[in-house]
Formats: C-alpha cells, structure tokens, sequence
C-alpha cells in the first residue's frame, strides 16, 4: 500500500500500470483528451475491458466521447442522477493485481495543477484478498447506468459543451484570453452583495449620487421617446455621447468624451454610423455578444481613418445600456482593473466584452431582482454603468 500525492507520482504511476497490465477498468467522474494517459488508452484501446466515465457539469472534453464511439468497452453517464463521481482505476493480469482509488479523475487536471490523493493497492496488501473482486464488482454496479457514444449523441454532447465552455471558464476565473491576476472572489466589487454594492455606489466621492441616476433616466427616456439617436437634438447627442454642450451641465459624468476630436466632430455632424449602430443594441433583454459585435461592426464605419476606441464605444453603450456596460475611461480604468485583476494595457473591444462586461454580470449585485424601492430601483437600472462612482478618479 502506498499514499501517491503528487501529480508526477500519479502520472508516473498510472503510466507505469498501462504498460504492466494487459487489462484495465476503471470509473471516473470526467477525463480529459489530450493527456499522456489518455494517449496510452487511445494508442492501445485493447487493455480497456471496462470504463465507465462520467459527464456531469460537462468537465469532460467531448474529444473523449468522440474517441469511443462505438465502443463495447467504455460508457458514458450522459444523464445522471445526482452526481457520478467516483475515481477507481483497477489493472490486472492473470496472477496480480494493482488498483488506485482516491481523488484523481482522468483529467490534465490531476496531473499537472490539482491537489490529489490516491492509494496506491495491489494483491500483496494484507487482507486485499477480496478487494479486487469487489471493485470489479462495483464498477459491474455502474455498468448499467451508462451507455454507449453514439455518433449522434457524441455531437449532441459536443454542441452542449460549447454553449456551456465560457460559464464553466468563467467559474475557474478565465475571462477571455488573459490570464487574470485575481479570482472573482478576489474582488472587493465583483463579490459584493447588493447592499455593499449600493452602499458603495452612494458613497462615491465625485459627482452626486441623486443626480447620476437622474442623468441615466433623463438618457433613458430620450432613447424611448425618440425613433433613434439620429433623431435627437443636438444638445441632447452630446449629453448621451459625454461632450460639452449646453443642454445638462452633467455631459462630462460616466466618462468625458470631450478630446476625442472625430468622435466629436461625428456627433456634431449627426454621422448615420452612430444611430445606426446603437440601433443594434436593444433596450430590453441581456445584450448578445452578438449584438455587441454588430454594434461595433456598424461603430467602426463612423471612423474610415481610424481614432476610434473602447473608451467612446462603450461611453455610448453605457448609455444605451446602463445596466450591462461601464464606460471604460481614462479616470476609472486604473481602479476598475486593479479590482478586477486584469490588464489595464492594450484594452480592445474583445477584452472589454471578455473580461469587463462578463464579470460584471456573473457579479452577485448584478443578478439581484429589480428592488421596488424607488432609489435602489435607479440604481439597480444603471448598476453597471455607476460602476463608474465607484471606479471613478480624478
């Protein structure tokens, strides 16, 4: 009997136990494709006599159900009930035994990042007399809850785990392509509940909070009352847009846009690009990513030169849309990425989706109900946008 508690020792060892014993069993709960073990399963599927993997929270790679379609050996738990999770590898020959039973799923995980513990038994250990039959006929008890990989229901599972892969990235703290310094559970903001949160936002210490959400439902209201951007005066363009103007003193708060100078002079001159893209975001319902990319696809075309960025595309979302965007601007950028834990540098339109606005609403504060007290309502219409009071820097 041996304690194995590292990864390389697990690896070492599983890798060991393939190429000693002529047949393998086992149940786990996920297994991962593209591992060193799993290239020693695939390379010689003959030592498979009988494997069971498991699916839940679909953590296994569908490559694995593609490699075993068909196959008489390997089932999968494709609709459990409850959770499938058991970790029992079992490698025989016709005189010995050895089994490894603990903590490690078949998974790149447990060999490279994972804390794991396994026990490492064989015919040798005192009183494992019947352990190997026992085993056997556990995993002999599962057999029956788990089904062949069809190549109808391999595809079913492929085209599930591709709409589930970015909430299960994003439950491991992957937002996007860069790695972040910090887990949500890091952030002092993205883990608030919705009184810290609302606590916070009252207690930002520029602009006032009565008249911030006042600014939000006076934009609101203009994109209800009017056909389009397009439509408005011109003083009002330039109160949502975030550029001087005479219409409301508060054009500069949620993110002054006054020294873009061709965004400036595309507003002034009512530039159809503008209307036209905002017309690509809707008022109600969670905005779509691709919603999003069609705004910004409609956005770019305002600017043939070039000199447009995330800093006035998302001042105009966060106006359309105060709910699910924040301006990302030069006076709260700083703060926001500290919380946040990502890169301040080199921000572009699919980092701001990836890891601004996808953090923002896997926040708890964001997922809360609408409030029906009237002031906590305000700012619950504009949460994401009043990220700004607390962000904000001058």
């Amino acid at each position: 009997m041996k304690l194995i508690t590292s990864n390389s020792a697990l690896l070492g060892n599983l890798s060991r136990l393939l190429k000693t014993y002529p047949d393998v069993l086992f149940a786990v709960a996920w297994a991962s494709a593209n591992t060193p073990i799993f290239k020693q399963l695939i390379a010689k599927p003959s030592l498979i006599k009988k494997a069971i993997i498991g699916t839940h929270f679909y953590q296994t790679h569908p490559d694995v159900l593609d490699a075993f379609v068909g196959s008489e050996n390997v089932r999968f738990v494709l609709q459990p009930k409850g959770v499938f999770h058991p970790k029992i590898y079992l490698f025989r020959n016709h005189n010995t035994w050895e089994a490894l039973i603990g903590s490690a799923n078949l998974t790149s995980g447990a060999f490279t990042e994972n804390a794991e513990v396994m026990v490492l038994l064989s015919d040798s250990d005192q009183s494992a007399s019947s352990l190997e039959t026992e085993i056997v006929s556990l995993i002999d008890l599962y057999w029956p809850r788990a089904t062949r990989a069809t190549k109808t229901s391999a595809l079913a599972y492929r085209t599930l785990w591709l709409r589930k892969l970015p909430a299960l990235r994003r439950l491991s703290g992957e937002y996007g392509k860069t790695k972040a310094r910090k887990l949500p559970v890091d952030s002092s903001v993205m883990s608030m509940s919705w009184k810290l949160f609302l606590a916070a936002v009252k207690k930002g210490q520029f602009h006032d909070f009565g008249e911030r959400c006042e600014l939000l439902q006076l934009v609101q209201s203009a994109f209800l009352k009017h056909r389009d951007f397009a439509s408005m005066q011109l003083g009002l363009r330039q109160t949502v847009a975030g550029l001087p103007n005479d219409y409301d003193r508060r054009w500069g708060w949620f993110g002054s846009m006054k020294g873009a100078g061709y965004y400036r002079q595309a507003i002034n001159a009512n530039n159809p690009h503008v209307s036209r893209a905002l017309d690509k975001v809707p008022l109600q319902g969670l905005v779509t990513r691709t919603q999003y990319d069609e705004y910004l696809e409609e956005f770019v075309k305002t600017f043939p030169k070039g000199r447009h960025g995330i800093a006035t595309a998302s001042r105009l979302l966060a106006m359309k849309r105060p709910d699910q965007f924040v301006c990302f601007d030069s006076k709260n950028q700083a703060e926001l990425c500290k919380n946040f834990g990502i890169k301040q540098t080199r921000m572009d339109y699919e980092r701001y989706w990836d890891e601004v606005v996808e953090r923002v609403i896997d926040s708890p504060w964001w997922n809360v109900p609408r409030p029906n007290n009237r002031t906590e309502s305000g700012v619950w219409d504009g949460r994401a946008a009043m990220l700004d009071s607390i962000f904000y820097r001058s």
